[in-house]
């Protein structure tokens, strides 16, 4: 199987050379490639240009960080759909205006400060300080030609930096805004609530086939069929491949040559330790003490009392339950001083005093396990299957790369997998529900993508989380659609009783958020629901987890004063609550003291990030700014 697909896939190789010139006229066009085509911008700011090469590098500057910080959940489709493209443009066009308003401010970045920011990143830097080498790697990778370029746009960036702390830092913060911000954070209240079930007025309520069919119309969108797909695939599977790969005894003897010095077992040791903590800044007479310590364990020892016994009384590590017990460790594993003491003793011994990061140890080796080479026939089943997942693995690669090209040069995944004598896979129509079923679309990696792709759209082969590589193909999609009312009659008479009762409900609480010369028990008592009352909390709901207490509900009663109800029934998961408010804890002035600097920072930068987003508004209005958007439709 494996040969056939190899020498269908070797005949696309012509094909692509001979047909890379006319494709370089198809993508060009005749006229630009003889004559040099004139690139339009990305962009305009006051008739300057956003060129399509400052923008490309910005923007692939930006799929980079996506992709990784995503991994393997990184897709185009995602970058589409968050306006990665578009965002790339506006902050390229944000900081041309920034370093326009710049120049007319007079503000400048002097090489020191270049050259001190650029030596102070910790990215730049290795063991021995700044790293030139390292420099220039990294700012090539960032997708710069050189490392000047990377300064002077550096230079540009410190100088729109600059105008932009001007801004924000410029913002005035009053004693009472603090006050204010300190209060809605630090205040604590006591809340109570009279629950209403829906669930009890169930038996109260009645929909009558009119009421239902009103119920449908006003909500007919809940009503649709399910998205459906069928999807063509080929699924490239390296185990499937590994089926058909041979390794012979030459194969593996030469694997085990090669890396015989690797196989080979270094010497282990199996030791205990007891452990008295000493931390990094602790003072002398805290040393003094852990000191004591562990000579009073070490003496213990030296008696006669068991090893095992003595660190589970005083160990302070995390093994002391288990006798101290480490297990089994090869050199160079543990901290240098604790694997210097290990690897010296002899089996059987209990060390001095060893004194490491952690603090002191007293050891105590248990058994050695001495190195020894490798011997091909212990080894031999475990490296046949290490080469049958190498081989297996580069085969789907390759057969990847032949089945992305052969569907570049037949336009369809049907045509390409013919082409090439691969097994093309076909999907019944299925929802999402159903998918879970099918074979093809059982797995959620592959299914998440199927269900996103619309037909037409360019085949992509994606690599899987174990492996295979999968040409998706989606050739028909049927769109949700609103049902009848006669196919969803019962699940439609059943939703609008359940929305007659939370109604009913909710009038309810706020009946009882009316009443007076009552108390809550008595109230709670008459309508026969449920009264909950919360520990002393702060709006962020610190001090009581219960889940009555939601943000919707803790927003809307600290919005009035003590002995006060919240003005509207609140939707919870238990019902509708009718919510008191039944005491006020002010914040203490200790805290407020404790507080009060980072708060006005909070409320400095709140504040500042609002003025620049109103100053930048009002000074783009004053440029004459065209955005390109058959140029920017160009990149994906």
């Amino acid at each position: 199987m494996l040969e056939s697909m190899r020498n269908h896939a070797q005949s696309w190789m012509a094909k692509l050379i001979l047909g890379g010139i006319a494709l370089s006229f198809v993508l060009w066009g005749v006229g630009d490639y003889f004559l040099g085509g004139k690139i339009e911008p990305i962009a305009t700011v006051d008739g300057k240009p956003v060129s399509a090469a400052e923008f490309s590098q910005a923007y692939e500057r930006q799929l980079n960080a996506y992709r990784a910080m995503l991994g393997k959940q990184y897709s185009s489709e995602l970058m589409a759909s968050i306006g990665v493209k578009s965002s790339t443009l506006q902050t390229l066009i944000n900081r041309r205006i920034m370093l326009d308003q710049a120049h007319k401010l007079g503000l400048a970045a002097p090489e020191a400060v270049v050259l001190a920011t650029v030596h102070s990143d910790p990215n730049f830097q290795s063991a021995s300080g700044f790293d030139v080498q390292r420099y220039h790697i990294l700012t090539r990778n960032m997708g710069f030609s050189s490392a000047q370029d990377y300064e002077n746009d550096l230079r540009l960036n410190i100088m729109v930096d600059a105008l932009q702390r001007a801004i924000v830092d410029s913002v005035p913060v009053s004693e009472a805004e603090i006050r204010e911000r300190f209060n809605q954070a630090y205040e604590q209240r006591v809340l109570a609530a009279i629950v209403v079930d829906p669930a009890t007025q169930l038996d109260k309520v009645s929909v009558d086939e009119a009421q239902a069919k009103s119920w449908y119309e006003a909500h007919k969108q809940d009503y649709r069929s399910p998205l459906r797909i069928k999807a063509e695939a080929v699924v490239i599977d390296p185990r499937r491949l590994a089926e058909d790969i041979k390794v012979d005894d030459a194969d593996l003897q030469k694997a085990f040559e090669e890396r015989k010095a690797d196989l080979a077992q270094p010497e282990e040791r199996k030791a205990r330790h007891i452990l008295i903590k000493v931390a990094s800044d602790a003072t002398d007479v805290q040393r003094a003490a852990a000191r004591k310590k562990i000579e009073a364990a070490q003496a213990r020892i030296k008696a006669g009392e068991d090893f095992s016994a003595v660190a589970k009384a005083v160990s302070e590590d995390s093994s002391a339950s288990e006798g101290g017990d480490l297990g089994w460790f090869k050199e160079g594993a543990m901290v240098a001083a604790f694997n210097d003491a290990v690897f010296s003793m002899d089996k059987g011994t209990v060390s001095d005093v060893v004194e490491t990061p952690f603090g002191y140890h007293l050891i105590r080796l248990d058994d050695i396990r001495p190195a020894h080479e490798a011997v091909f026939d212990e080894v031999k089943d475990s490296l046949r299957l290490e080469l049958l997942k190498s081989r297996s693995n580069e085969e789907a690669y390759k057969l990847s790369q032949d089945l992305d090209e052969a569907i570049g040069m037949e336009g369809s995944l049907r045509s390409a997998a013919n082409s090439l004598n691969m097994k093309l896979v076909t999907s019944k129509s299925v929802s999402q529900e159903e998918a879970q079923d099918d074979p093809l679309l059982a797995d959620p990696e592959i299914a998440a993508k199927a269900f996103s792709t619309l037909p037409g759209q360019a085949v992509e082969i994606i690599e899987t989380r174990d492996g295979r590589y999968v040409a998706l193909d989606v050739v028909e999609r049927t769109e949700p659609d609103v049902l009848p009312y006669e196919s969803v009659a019962r699940r439609v008479m059943t939703d609008a009783r359940l929305d007659a009762a939370a109604n009913r409900a909710r009038d309810i609480a706020d009946e009882i958020r009316k009443s007076s010369g009552k108390s809550l028990d008595e109230l709670a008592q008459a309508y026969g629901q449920a009264k909950y009352i919360s520990k002393p909390l702060r709006s962020s709901g610190q001090g009581d987890s219960a889940s009555w207490l939601t943000q919707s509900l803790l927003q809307a009663s600290f919005a009035v004063g003590a002995d006060a109800w919240v003005e509207k029934a609140v939707r919870i998961p238990q019902g509708f609550a009718a919510v008191h408010v039944q005491q006020v804890i002010p914040a203490s002035e200790d805290e407020y003291n404790k507080q009060a600097l980072r708060i006005r920072d909070e409320v400095a930068k709140s504040k500042g990030s609002a003025r620049f987003a109103r100053w930048l508004a009002s000074v783009r209005d004053h440029y004459e700014i065209h955005v390109n958007a058959q140029e920017l439709d160009r990149f994906k």
